[in-house]
């Protein structure tokens, strides 16, 4: 953020951003059964017996983000200095089949001004493993409004989707994966981020899950 003379705001210090950003939890435990079905010879079709698929997620029970005020900070520090929220996903050991998820922010509320280059997100699959995945992006929006726009009018019913079809997660049975979610502003020491202030967002995280081979 940009030092202004007669400012009392300095490079590096905690800015107070005045707005409250909740990001709840919930979860969606996936438990169902779904037919294979064979073809022999011509057209006909054999079902053969129910295949048992069950997906659980802890976000039921994860502890939510819910922070009056955030800081303006480092992008390249987001793992330290930034909100999370942890949970997992498993495919359970008596599933006959891989599972295929996907993660959206639902319910999501947002003013203007936030619709963003600057209000960031990550989403950090299995963080305590050789080979994390890390999945990133933001909140900017030309259609709920423009960079550098002050407006706080709240848009609300809104869908963010973090984690789409294609880059989808793989589960084989039996196995879990532990994620972090991570939100937070950037700090650019260039421009005005004013316009940042007095805002408000809210959302929900889910999880979907399918069958998959």
């Amino acid at each position: 953020m940009e030092k202004k003379e007669g400012s009392s705001i300095k490079k590096y210090t905690a800015i107070v951003i005045l707005f409250v950003i909740s990001i709840m939890v919930i979860g969606v435990s996936v438990s169902y059964s779904f037919f294979n079905i064979s073809v022999e010879g011509s057209k006909e079709v054999t079902p053969s017996n129910a295949t048992p698929f069950e997906v659980t997620t802890t976000l039921n029970d994860a502890t939510a983000i819910n922070a009056a005020q955030l800081a303006l900070i480092d992008g390249s520090t987001y793992e330290t200095n930034a909100e999370k929220v942890s949970f997992s996903v498993t495919n359970s050991a008596s599933s006959g089949v891989k599972a295929k998820y996907t993660i959206d922010l639902v319910e999501m509320s947002i003013t203007k001004n936030l619709a963003s280059k600057y209000f960031k997100w990550a989403l950090v699959v299995n963080p305590e493993g050789d080979n994390p995945q890390v999945f990133t992006g933001d909140f900017a929006d030309s259609n709920i409004g423009a960079e550098g726009n002050s407006d706080t009018t709240l848009v609300t019913g809104l869908t963010k989707t973090l984690l789409n079809d294609k880059n989808a997660l793989i589960l084989d049975i039996g196995a879990t994966d532990n994620l972090d979610f991570y939100i937070w502003l950037e700090n650019d020491e260039v421009i005005d981020q004013l316009y940042l202030t007095n805002g408000d967002f809210s959302g929900k995280l889910s999880m979907n899950a399918v069958p998959t081979r």
